[in-house]
């Protein structure tokens, strides 16, 4: 071939190359289209770190399915926000950047495990210009360049098809409803590997890439709104408050001791006391003075909104979780009307309700004496003497003060209940010896889950018995109550936490156990006839109130597990 003919073939490629880029990008592409192909992508090249974190915890070899569930449950995911955020006029700079932040945070992720959370990117906004070149190199560029920069540049280029308002409204609704039920043909068949995901893997999720750098954001925006409206100072409650002055030389002249008990993911119907099958309460049920309520429901299905929603003065149906820290609560209330307020913790602490009283922390062998795999619910009576008859336990003229002490159960935390408990409270036999509830059949969940309740039956007869010892001098009471309880298999839903319209009872339905010996001015009769009617978690901030013999009111007409004689 002669030179003039090779250089008139080349010429001849060019246009031929031109003419076909041209060809493609002219070529216009429905936008439904264009958005799976974007997240098909992105599952593809964005989530290296992802994928590594979930196979460390489930082989491939081992778990085929489920990893198949959990690629098509991100992709759908995906597809859903993408579908949510991009309409044709914004279409293009929304997938633009989505291409980008995840080439972005894909390469730090992989480089250094960095997870793009709030603080981290709270964390990048004030690092300065050199330590943000320090972390520039050459495989930065070409990874941001080859997944980021060409298929946003090819994006740009591509024409997007115009659709009549109609079609796309349909085309639109269509691929939402498609998203949404891919999601559910995921998780529905592995739905008790995805709760113990879920619960116990949190940070395994923070790995999926663009969606935790765009939660993110757009939380720390709403986090930043919300600081905005954050009041000053606290919201006041129960500013009428008062006390009622008992008969000098009667005997509801005594000072007054209460322990409450804040359960932990304890449910009703697997208590011994409100007929269940077993005998999960023996000591308990050898006590006299026991009163236990068959039909009490919680606040809330998990312990953060529980917690602050049992002391609120809201009732369920008005309380906000989000107003709930800088709203009082009864125990402020409690407080500067000169009751004494311990609150002893052993779980995840009080969640903000013991910000403004005396809180002791019992979550380490440092202060728990009875420790061993983990600190246990019995140590939060180490000591209890001492507590009581503090300098801080008497008023200026010497006499003993009105006592408040709260114990905040580790209790039946899941899902490794096996270590909720001392191996000589293993009942019940076989028992599930792992947190992946669903490696274990349904009894052995159970028998692990019941053993854990027998040692807080355990606990709780020991609170009772070291309370006997101030019944000559106090008008002593013990009241036990979980925060919510918990699904243990049923329609293959386990642990707690679901929106409570659509969770079901196992979730809802709590103990409460009341003991409240004849000397303690206490009606019985109050009780007697509140066993077997529906109470709730509205009922604790009255309850307390009018133990300790203050009225206000903001709670005048509430409804108390009892009554108390003044």
């Amino acid at each position: 071939m002669s030179t003039s003919q090779a250089l008139s073939t080349e010429i001849t490629k060019a246009p031929t190359q031109k003419s076909y880029l041209n060809s493609i990008f002219n070529h216009e592409i429905n936008l439904n289209y264009l958005i799976i192909i974007i997240a098909l992508y992105l599952v593809a090249t964005a989530n290296f770190g992802f994928f590594a974190q979930v196979l460390s915890i489930y082989p491939f070899g081992n778990n085929v399915g489920f990893m198949v569930s959990i690629t098509g449950l991100l992709f759908g995911l995906m597809w859903l926000l993408f579908q949510l955020f991009c309409y044709r006029p914004i279409a293009k700079p929304v997938l633009i950047a989505m291409v980008m932040i995840a080439a972005v945070c894909g390469y730090f992720t992989d480089a250094y495990g960095t997870i793009f959370d709030t603080n981290m990117l709270i964390n990048s906004i004030q690092t300065d210009q050199g330590e943000a070149m320090g972390l520039m190199s050459l495989s930065f560029f070409i990874r941001v360049f080859l997944l980021g920069v060409i298929p946003a540049v090819i994006i740009a280029k591509i024409r997007i098809k115009r659709v009549p308002l109609r079609r796309a409204l349909w085309q639109k609704a269509l691929t939402l409803t498609s998203s949404i039920a891919l999601m559910a043909v995921c998780l529905l068949p592995f739905g008790d590997q995805y709760a113990t995901f879920f619960r116990q893997h949190k940070m395994v999720r923070s790995y999926a890439n663009p969606i935790t750098p765009i939660y993110s954001v757009i939380k720390l925006g709403t986090d930043y709104i919300d600081e905005l409206r954050r009041p000053d100072t606290l919201t006041l409650h129960a500013t009428d408050a008062k006390r009622i002055t008992p008969t000098a030389g009667t005997s509801a002249a005594k000072p007054k001791l209460m322990v409450f008990v804040v359960g932990e993911t304890v449910r009703a119907d697997h208590i011994a006391l409100n007929g269940y099958k077993r005998d999960t309460t023996p000591l308990l049920a050898s006590q006299p003075n026991i009163y236990s309520f068959r039909n009490a429901t919680s606040c809330g299905t998990s312990t953060a909104y529980s917690v602050p929603c049992m002391f609120s003065y809201a009732n369920r149906e008005n309380y906000d979780y989000n107003t709930a820290d800088y709203n009082e609560n009864v125990l402020d209330t409690l407080n500067k009307q000169g009751v004494k307020v311990v609150w002893r913790d052993n779980n995840s602490s009080s969640k903000g309700v013991a910000n403004r009283v005396t809180f002791e922390d019992f979550k380490t062998p440092d202060v728990n004496p009875n420790c061993d795999e983990e600190c246990r619910d019995i140590g939060m009576l180490d000591g209890f003497d001492t507590l009581v008859k503090s300098d801080t336990g008497v008023t200026a003229d010497g006499s003993a003060k009105d006592t408040l002490i709260l114990l905040h159960q580790m209790g039946n935390h899941g899902p490794a209940y096996y270590k909720r408990y001392p191996k000589e409270f293993e009942e019940y036999k076989p028992v599930c010896m792992t947190n992946e509830l669903a490696k274990c059949d349904d009894q052995s969940v159970i028998n692990a889950y019941d053993n854990a309740i027998r040692y807080t039956d355990y606990f709780l007869n020991n609170v009772i018995n070291t309370l006997k010892k101030y019944e000559q001098d106090y008008d002593v009471v013990m009241v036990y109550i979980s925060d919510h309880g918990e699904s243990l298999g049923e329609n293959n839903i386990y642990l707690h936490g679901m929106p409570y319209a659509i969770a079901p009872d196992a979730q809802k339905q709590v103990p409460v156990i009341i003991w409240s010996p004849t000397s303690n001015n206490i009606d019985k009769s109050s009780l007697i006839s509140t066993i077997n009617q529906p109470v709730s978690h509205d009922f604790i901030t009255p309850t307390l109130l009018n133990f300790f013999g203050i009225t206000t009111d903001e709670v005048a007409a509430a409804p108390t597990f009892f009554k108390t004689i003044h």
